[in-house]
């Protein structure tokens, strides 16, 4: 049970660590091909196999925990990509993003209580 648990819980990790690497390769331009350089970069290709290792240890993580609350710990995927963002992209964060993520942490803990 608790190996589920971790695998629930590096798999909300992970999936912030990929869409932030996403947004990273979105950013790149080379000038030439733009099409094909937004989905063909190595961040981009990365935040790819880290979807793959999510998929993989989510289906693990549900073997053992009850799929409501594992969804509802996914909500917890809005904080964490809006820590990478404000620390890796150099994003800024107001003051209704951080309600909104206080009102998700607080729907996360009610829920599982």
């Amino acid at each position: 049970m608790i190996v589920s648990w971790f695998f629930a819980l590096v798999s909300i990790f992970l999936t912030g660590v990929g869409q932030t690497l996403l947004k990273i390769g979105a950013r790149k331009e080379d000038g030439k091909n733009q099409f094909m350089n937004a989905y063909l970069n190595l961040p981009v290709t990365i935040a790819y196999g880290l979807f793959v290792v999510v998929t993989l240890f989510s289906v693990y993580a549900l073997r053992d925990i009850p799929l409501k609350v594992f969804y509802s710990l996914t909500s917890l995927n809005f904080f964490i990509v809006m820590i990478f963002s404000y620390f890796v992209l150099k994003e800024q964060i107001n003051k209704k993003q951080i309600i909104g993520i206080g009102i998700i942490i607080f729907g996360v803990i009610i829920f599982n209580i």
